[in-house]
């Protein structure tokens, strides 16, 4: 039987918007950054970036995978509630509680590839804080 692995990408983006409503937070999440970013600054929201790096195949049905996530918005000069918004993410993010959540296909968190978030250097007038995450995902047949 074949295995595919899960669209985790769009499970993370999907999953980090109904989170940030349901808790108040209001902040825009894809999976593509802008190709002009430059010329939206200042942005209206602050902007949450999830890629997947992908990973290794563990098992007949489980996946290693790590995703990156960058915060974006604000200005460097400003850049506090960048800051608290990307610590907010990482919550979420390495919360043990995501396996959990409505057709979730994470299995496990992998503390050990969690970092961050942390700030990036930005040629732009932009505060960029940037996390990892990884995790045991399992795949559909």
């Amino acid at each position: 039987m074949r295995v595919t692995p899960p669209d985790l990408e769009l499970w993370l983006t999907r999953y980090v918007r109904a989170v940030a409503a349901t808790e108040g937070k209001t902040v825009d999440v894809t999976n593509k950054e802008p190709a002009d970013l430059g010329q939206r600054l200042p942005l209206d929201r602050p902007l949450i970036v999830i890629r997947d790096d992908s990973g290794t195949r563990l098992e007949w049905t489980t996946f290693d995978r790590s995703i990156g996530a960058s915060v974006l918005g604000g200005s460097k000069r400003a850049d506090q509630p960048i800051n608290d918004i990307a610590r907010w993410l990482a919550a979420v993010l390495f919360d043990d509680a995501i396996v959990l959540a409505e057709n979730s296909p994470i299995a496990s968190v992998e503390w050990d590839g969690c970092n961050g978030p942390y700030a990036v250097a930005e040629e732009l007038d932009v505060a960029r804080r940037y996390m990892t995450a990884q995790y045991v995902v399992t795949g559909s047949w």
